[in-house]
């Protein structure tokens, strides 16, 4: 049973040697075929399946001086693709190109993609050769994912959209037999309503070997009593003429190749490396397992107890160029793959985890690949978590550091990059540019979250803040009160001038009238958390209008002007204050001018803590009649 599978993958890879591809890679030249002037191309996948999922290894003859053809991971168009080959797949890897073993050079590099497998050290690597050892063919495993389907070969004057076959047990086991309206047990079968026959046209998936994991629950139920088969490394006979034969010798290898998927595999990919699975290590207990490839052979010792701790070696890769280079000898072209670059966006307050591979070209038109040393792309789906407000993405899953999408970028050395939802319970508001930050004054008592740093662009604010808020110098006038929460992490508001001033005609001097401002001009039991204000500017106008106006109270502070007693107290921590202070004309005023960093009115009313200030009113010291009458409230703040 065994030598007819192997016979039968022979006649397959000798008719696709033989008549498929020489007329296909003389039409790549041109020129006619002569038949001494052939030579063989060799595609070893490396690791990837070239066509189907059984195979790594395709041969083509071509003349010489004749170019052949691109192996792609996905079809395009292009005049050196022949989509008869199929694709190169690798899942979770990207083809970076082909290569010739003598256009690679290595060297050392602690954040290198290769290791050195040294047959004097009792590793090794089986490679490709033609007077090599051993061949890589299939053997019965009750335990093996594949299967063989085998189809009676098709009559020449057959027509394949007619034949019928029936699926029996024959003289070479199960498999599809051509009908014969002859044989009681042909017709037997072919007249069960739970059997029937199927037309050779529709068999074309068959006579290959087929990952029985993949096939639909109809084909399991069909399939079920086929011999199951693995593929393995053993000693060449005679009996594996026309299979691929290989040497064991020292290597340089891909190291993500040293492994593949195993339920019961010896290692886990854990923090970033491949090490042994512990048992009684709970963190271990929800990973894949992984085994060492067959393709490979690795012996632990003392000082090299795992793969992972063998020499890793960076790669110099000369590609071959399908578009010039032409076949003058025989061939190896070797796929080189590449980990595909994941970023992977945990919800955290959920089971949902995002795994994004790409990010859009500069132009937003399309996609790219992700690559190591450039920036990932903003992602831009917010989570929406009951009971919870998004912050941002955050290196941490347990604080927040934050992702800058403009500046940091994918690190070297590793496929992986996992960046976790920051929460913050409760409902708030998200702010994310300046239009959201001039509404808060619409809902003073709301809750508010600054999530992106806003630069304002050197807009001046006469009476008004930047959050919406207007102080009004009219006689009766209401002030509107922040009461609610404003937080941050670190964002930034910058780059804003309030002008402060009292316009109001005809005005007397025991009017009472105030105009101190800040982003809050007033608060009252209100929580302001994490914010920076930056490059901050306060002119304070002091030239009356009319003879006649008197100005009165004038001021600000970086975070509030005025702050009124209430029930618990304004809770000010955690910001930053850069704020310069300037006035409008030399005039001089004999009312009370307030300055503050964090807070110029009512400072008993607030608690400030871990908050950090830079104030400069150098250039309004001579703002008042009286000296005394400049009053400044700065506080070495805990």
């Amino acid at each position: 049973m065994t030598s007819y599978f192997k016979k039968n993958l022979s006649k397959v890879i000798l008719v696709f040697v033989l008549s498929l591809f020489i007329t296909v890679l003389a039409g790549c030249n041109g020129d006619v075929v002569e038949e001494e002037e052939k030579y063989t191309v060799i595609y070893d996948g490396n690791g990837g399946f070239l066509g189907n999922k059984s195979s790594t290894v395709r041969k083509l003859q071509v003349s010489k001086n004749s170019k052949i053809p691109k192996y792609l991971q996905e079809y395009t168009q292009d005049p050196y693709v022949v989509s008869s080959l199929g694709l190169a797949t690798r899942q979770g890897y990207l083809l970076r190109g082909w290569y010739q073993e003598e256009d690679a050079t290595f060297a050392e590099n602690v954040n290198g993609e290769y290791v050195y497998l040294d047959l004097e050290l009792g590793n090794g690597a089986y490679v490709l050769d033609e007077e090599g050892d051993y061949v890589f063919g299939y053997v019965p495993d009750e335990e093996g994912d594949l299967i063989f389907v085998s189809v009676e070969e098709l009559p020449e004057d057959a027509v394949s959209s007619e034949t019928e076959y029936i699926y029996f047990e024959g003289g070479n086991g199960y498999g599809f037999y051509l009908y014969d309206s002859e044989d009681a047990e042909h017709v037997a079968v072919y007249e069960d309503p739970q059997q029937g026959f199927y037309l050779h046209s529709t068999l074309t998936a068959y006579n290959t070997y087929l990952i029985f994991d993949e096939l639909t629950d109809q084909q399991k139920t069909l399939f079920a009593d086929l011999q199951k088969y693995s593929q393995e490394f053993y000693e060449y006979t005679e009996e594996d003429a026309g299979l691929n034969r290989y040497s064991l010798e020292s290597n340089y290898v891909f190291y993500d190749n040293l492994f593949e998927l195993s339920a019961s595999g010896d290692y886990v990919y854990f923090e970033g490396d491949y090490v042994l699975y512990d048992s009684d290590n709970s963190e271990h207990d929800d990973l894949d397992r992984y085994q060492l490839d067959n393709r490979y052979v690795f012996t632990p010792s003392t000082e090299v107890p795992t793969p992972s701790d063998l020499t890793k070696y960076k790669a110099e890769i000369a590609y071959w160029d399908f578009e010039t280079h032409r076949i003058t000898e025989d061939v190896t072209l070797i796929a080189d793959w590449v980990k595909k670059l994941t970023v992977y966006y945990d919800f955290v307050q959920s089971d949902q985890i995002a795994e994004i591979t790409t990010k859009p070209t500069p132009d937003n038109t399309s996609s790219t690949n992700l690559v190591a040393g450039e920036p990932i792309g903003r992602y831009e789906t917010i989570p929406n978590i009951e009971g919870y407000t998004f912050v941002g993405w955050s290196k941490s899953e347990t604080e927040f550091d934050p992702w800058d999408f403009k500046t940091d970028v994918f690190p070297e050395g590793v496929s992986e990059l996992y960046l976790y939802a920051y929460l913050v319970e409760g409902t708030y508001t998200r702010i994310t540019s300046k239009n959201g930050l001039s509404a808060v004054a619409s809902n003073p008592a709301g809750n508010y979250l600054l999530v992106n740093d806003i630069d304002l662009g050197g807009l001046v604010y006469d009476n008004t803040s930047p959050l919406g808020f207007r102080v009004s110098t009219n006689i009766g006038a209401t002030p509107q009160v922040f009461t609610g929460e404003f937080i941050s992490f670190g964002n930034k508001i910058s780059n804003f001038t309030i002008s402060v001033k009292n316009s109001q005609k005809l005005l007397t001097s025991t009017a009472g009238i105030v105009s101190v401002l800040g982003l809050f001009p007033y608060a009252q039991d209100a929580t302001i958390t994490g914010v920076v204000v930056e490059d901050m500017t306060i002119v304070l106008n002091t030239k009356p209008s009319y003879p006649t106006d008197v100005v009165c109270d004038l001021g600000a502070a970086g975070i509030v002007g005025t702050v009124l007693s209430g029930s618990t107290g304004t809770i000010i921590s955690d910001v930053d204050v850069d704020i310069v202070f300037t006035q409008a004309t030399a005039d001089t005023v004999d009312c009370p001018v307030y300055v503050g960093d964090i807070a110029a009115v009512g400072t008993e009313y607030v608690t400030i803590t871990n908050s950090t200030a830079t104030i400069d009113y150098s250039a309004i010291t001579g703002i008042t009649v009286d000296p005394a009458d400049l009053i400044v409230e700065t506080i070495n703040w805990a």
